[in-house]
């Protein structure tokens, strides 16, 4: 049997392989970049293989470096697995979150103050993120995500399924008032009109080929909604974000007609997490707010 290589190389491949820079794995590490690529490159001279290769990009992973990184990733699994079963949840740290800014503040952020008082003694962290966390490498407790449910071996269980009409400021409803759909989309800025839901609406309200001629585009939903709240255009409202605003009267649908997306947010964990108490937890109140007014 061949001796191991150097585990602490190991970890420092690993953590470059899956955060895709040196100080990303630094920073995970609690060490230098220096000292990563240090140990990488004790670790490749090794097992006598390059692993990662410089580009105009940045590192990446040789032929070698990708069948390396798998087998390594599984490892690593299942050794924080194991280690979970011998020893038990680790209390010690605080229950970690990872989620978007959007559905962090459109849809937990109003209700999170109901879990904090039911369980004020569990220490929380929210990790606000657009980069998908590895939750089979601990990278995070639960998962709020968007997309259609399914996720590799996660268990997801829906939260909220986006039903989508165009929403707008009452000054604007006003202004278009009596103009059919497409010739009232065409004398108005679209904000993020750029996404597949947008076109979904349009479709089912029988307008094609349509071309806006004024956009406005943003990253961050919150940002869209203030600029339509302001009457800088038409945006695209999803239940459960706008709800809000339209019972304040600050946003109004200017259209009837609403239309399912098929997709939405959910709660995504590995089963094994929830041998956490404080995983269940958070697990039974979000699925009973999903089920219950906001």
């Amino acid at each position: 049997m061949r001796p191991l290589p150097s585990l602490r190389g190991i970890q420092a491949f690993e953590a470059v392989a899956r955060l895709g820079t040196l100080a990303a794995a630094a920073d995970f590490l609690g060490i230098t970049a220096s000292a990563v690529s240090h140990r990488i490159r004790g670790l490749e001279k090794e097992l006598g293989v390059d692993l990662l290769a410089r580009s105009p990009k940045g590192l990446v992973l040789t032929a070698a470096g990708r069948r390396y990184q798998g087998a390594v990733a599984a490892a690593f699994a299942g050794l924080a697995e194991a280690t979970s079963e011998l020893l038990g949840p680790d209390l010690s740290r605080p229950l970690t979150i990872s989620l978007t800014s959007e559905i962090g503040l459109r849809w937990l952020m109003p209700r999170f103050h109901r879990f904090r008082t039911r369980h004020p003694d569990i220490d929380t962290s929210l990790l606000s993120t657009y980069q998908v966390a590895d939750l089979k490498a601990g990278e995070a407790d639960l998962a709020l995500r968007y997309g259609e449910g399914v996720w590799d071996d996660n268990l997801a269980e829906p939260v909220l399924e986006f039903v989508v009409s165009p929403v707008c400021a009452p000054a604007v409803r006003d202004a278009i008032a009596g103009l059919p759909p497409r010739e009232a989309l065409l004398s108005q800025t679209l904000i993020r009109e750029d996404n597949a839901e947008w076109s979904l609406w349009l479709a089912a309200a029988g307008i094609d080929r349509f071309e806006p001629p004024r956009r406005l585009r943003f990253l961050d939903y919150s940002m869209a909604m203030a600029s339509a709240v302001a009457g800088q255009g038409i945006l695209l409202g999803y239940s459960g974000y706008v709800d809000a605003e339209v019972e304040a009267g600050l946003l109004v649908r200017p259209f009837d007609l609403q239309v399912r997306t098929g997709k939405g947010y959910y709660l995504v964990y590995r089963k094994d997490r929830l041998a956490d108490p404080r995983v269940r937890a958070f697990r039974d109140w979000v699925m009973a707010e999903a089920a219950g007014p906001a």
